[in-house]
């Protein structure tokens, strides 16, 4: 069967969404980014469609910026700011959702900025702000950058999402692993995602890691930041491009690819659900399907895997439906620096309920990359046990 047969066969996600709570499997996720466990269950429990994702986030959004607009009325600082976080967060899966920059898009993105701009102002716009970061033809990359409040000349960690993921999720201002442990994080929108993507900012197959070497330097441009201990954190498919920016730029000190995509795209693109493929083909702007596979098989790690030379972490469920695991063993032997391999028994993409154990380590493991603590020639694996 094709890739358009599949895709017409939408009975399949419908008996799926009946029978199965479908968000069920990203609920752990959710609520390690911010997203409110009541929130997400009384959201989710009234989707019993595909087609009413985004009308329910958006109901939920909604109720939580109305909440947030009556605080700040009230004076009402700190309940405001959570509020309006609330919101943007949930403004999120609607946005994911929608393949093609329709007049609905749009606007629901920027009622999401709208309140993410509004939470920083209320919460510390001088330690977690917005910013851009200049890139090709005049335009510009969007970021958050968290600091650490009194700190000076910290390491930074450059965070990259998944393909349909944005910056706004991770790492939550109110919960940030990484800040905790003295590590300022930039999280950016690269090309193909979130708010790029409605600016057309599309991905390439080499524009990713020019991304991220704009994000780099405009690392060097902030004082309170120490540009020579820059870590990159990539997830989902930025497991993907964070090591095309680490081989390409000596900069990046210290790697962790999670929830991998390294190596061939078949498995996602070919035997997953259809949507994550006509995901990327907006994200890409490629529309035509013999177009978008010989892409797609060039989008391996595999000739480029060797140039990186920091410290690098995978990490990857032993049951991973987008990326076999002998996909990441194959990576991880490729890898040309100091690195460990991190398997979660029995999980699959996400992780699970192995997720709230993973952020704190990843960040202890970010920490000790970047203080120079894993010497040449270190390698090492770890069978992560089942629960």
């Amino acid at each position: 069967m094709n890739d358009r047969s599949r895709r017409a066969q939408k009975w399949v996600n419908e008996e799926f969404y009946k029978v199965l709570d479908v968000f069920g499997f990203r609920s752990v996720m959710f609520v390690e980014w911010g997203f409110r466990p009541a929130d997400v269950r009384r959201t989710t429990e009234r989707i019993k469609h595909p087609a009413a994702v985004v009308k329910q986030w958006v109901r939920t959004a909604e109720q939580e910026q109305k909440l947030a607009e009556e605080a700040e009325a009230n004076g009402h600082r700190e309940s405001a700011a959570e509020f309006y976080y609330r919101a943007a967060l949930y403004y999120g899966p609607p946005c994911g959702v929608l393949h093609a920059n329709t007049p609905r898009k749009l606007d629901l993105y920027k009622r999401l900025v709208h309140c993410y701009t509004r939470f920083t102002a209320l919460f510390d716009e001088a330690s977690v702000r917005r910013v851009e970061i200049p890139f090709e033809n005049g335009k510009t990359i969007p970021g958050i950058l968290q600091t650490v409040p009194g700190a000076t000349k910290t390491p930074c960690v450059l965070v990259i999402p998944g393909m349909d993921t944005i910056k706004e999720y991770m790492p939550s201002p109110y919960h940030n692993h990484f800040r905790r442990r003295g590590m300022a994080t930039l999280s950016i929108d690269g090309p193909g995602q979130g708010e790029s993507n409605t600016r057309e900012t599309w991905v390439t197959l080499d524009n990713f890691e020019r991304a991220g070497k704009a994000a780099i330097d405009f690392i060097e441009t902030i004082p309170e930041l120490d540009a020579g201990k820059v870590g990159v954190y990539g997830w989902s498919m930025g497991s993907y491009w964070g090591p095309r920016i680490a081989a390409y730029d000596r900069r990046v000190k210290a790697l962790v690819g999670a929830m991998g995509n390294y190596l061939q795209k078949d498995t996602i693109f070919k035997h997953s659900k259809p949507a994550y493929r006509a995901n990327y083909m907006y994200m890409s702007n490629i529309h035509n399907e013999d177009q978008f596979d010989a892409m797609a098989e060039q989008m391996t790690l595999e000739p480029i895997a060797g140039k990186v030379k920091c410290p690098t972490l995978l990490a990857m469920g032993e049951f991973d439906e987008l990326c076999p695991l002998e996909d990441g063993e194959r990576m991880f032997e490729l890898l040309g620096g100091p690195k460990e391999l991190w398997v979660y028994e029995d999980e699959s993409h996400t992780f699970g309920s192995r997720l709230p154990d993973f952020y704190p380590q990843v960040a202890d493991w970010m920490r000790d990359a970047l203080a120079g603590k894993f010497p040449a020639g270190y390698k090492k694996r770890i069978d992560q046990p089942a629960r």
